[in-house]
């Protein structure tokens, strides 16, 4: 075995610390667990400070002592912190084995379990160790971390990164298993601010991958939920986005662009200073115009199937909702051919209006309320 001097001679170059860790995992990996003596990584500079009352100023905190409860978890978070998932797992693990949940600090070494097994990428196992903290632990001290580790294996599951299957034969992808750790953490944890995180992470998840109907729901559930967020202009704005995607074009129901012009004009009265930073009003103007079209497309086909006064109908109500928008202009043309429209009584047309219920009404009385 080395001794000590000359494991102190390794450590004060850099060449020497990697040999001397080196030499250190090839010891302990040929030890039983009983036999293993667990060593803390070289370090040049403390690591943890603690306050002396009586010197009044910070000192270094005294070594953890190898084969201890408490020493031996401290020297595995110095494992973590210098992001050595395996060594952290092992070390854990052997702690776990040794002393079991009824040590004080079993919460804990699942927390730094479920983070080494995070940094290694085996994002099922740290699932498990979170959940088991959450679970059986809800009190504890690191609960609260614990949820904010179980939400990065979320992101992750989103993110497209693959989870081990059938013992880790396989790896597959568990977009599925992240918003369920999401919904969990919605449903059972409102009060936190991870709620309210990954409510809007699922909003842009859907929208990321164009499920535009999916996250125009989820964005506008958050901007209800959530009137106080700081995201709440975001989901507001973005759930009128999500909304314009969804519609198709002007041959299919133009509920979602109704929607969308809803929205939109929500977001323009509750903020406006960045409505007009993001051209809502542009954007206003031009969904009034798709709807122009949206309808007389429809008076089109009725003219095209020989049904004239449906199509008369269509063509006046373009004029009488979308007085400026183009389409208004081609009913107009189109109303004259059809000899539906005299002379005089287009200005009375023009000055109709639209009902909150979506009747029309015009001055001169010639709109029906049904085609």
């Amino acid at each position: 075995m080395l001794n000590l001097f000359r494991v102190k001679a390794l450590q004060t170059t850099k060449r020497g610390r990697a040999i001397w860790l080196s030499a250190m995992l090839v010891m302990t990996a040929v030890l039983p667990i009983s036999a293993r003596e667990v060593l803390p990584p070289p370090r040049e500079r403390a690591e943890q400070l603690t306050y002396d009352p009586v010197q009044d100023r910070w000192v270094r905190a005294p070594d953890p002592v190898p084969g201890t409860e408490d020493g031996d978890l401290d020297i595995a978070r110095q494992w973590l912190a210098r992001e050595d998932c395996a060594m952290t797992r092992r070390v854990v693990k052997d702690w776990i084995d040794t002393y079991g949940p009824m040590a004080a600090r079993y919460p804990e070494a699942l927390y730094l379990l479920g983070t080494a097994e995070m940094l290694c990428g085996d994002y099922r196992a740290a699932r498990q160790a979170y959940e088991e903290l959450l679970d059986d632990f809800p009190g504890a001290a690191h609960a609260e971390d614990a949820l904010e580790g179980r939400f990065r294996v979320a992101e992750q599951y989103l993110a497209g990164k693959r989870r081990k299957a059938l013992g880790g034969l396989l790896r597959i992808r568990d977009r599925e298993g992240g918003l369920k750790i999401m919904d969990d953490i919605i449903v059972n944890y409102p009060d936190t601010p991870l709620a309210e995180k990954a409510h809007l992470t699922k909003a842009d998840h859907y929208f990321e991958r164009r499920e535009f109907e999916l996250a125009e729901d989820e964005y506008a559930r958050f901007a209800n939920n959530f009137p106080r967020s700081r995201y709440h202009a975001k989901a507001l704005l973005w759930s009128a986005y999500a909304a314009l995607a969804s519609f198709p074009g002007i041959e299919f129901d133009d509920t979602p662009l109704m929607t969308a012009q809803e929205r939109f004009r929500t977001f323009l009265g509750t903020y406006p200073d960045q409505a007009r930073q993001f051209d809502v009003p542009i954007l206003l103007e031009q969904i009034a115009h798709t709807r122009a079209d949206k309808t007389i497309s429809i008076a089109r086909y009725y003219e095209r199937a020989g049904q004239v006064p449906a199509a008369v109908y269509y063509y006046r109500a373009t004029i009488v909702r979308w007085p400026a928008a183009p389409a208004a202009s081609e009913a107009r043309a189109r109303l004259r051919e059809l000899s539906e429209l005299v002379p005089g009584e287009e200005e009375a047309v023009t000055r109709g209006r639209e009902t909150e219920d979506g009747r029309l009404v015009a001055d001169a009385g010639r709109i029906s309320s049904n085609p």
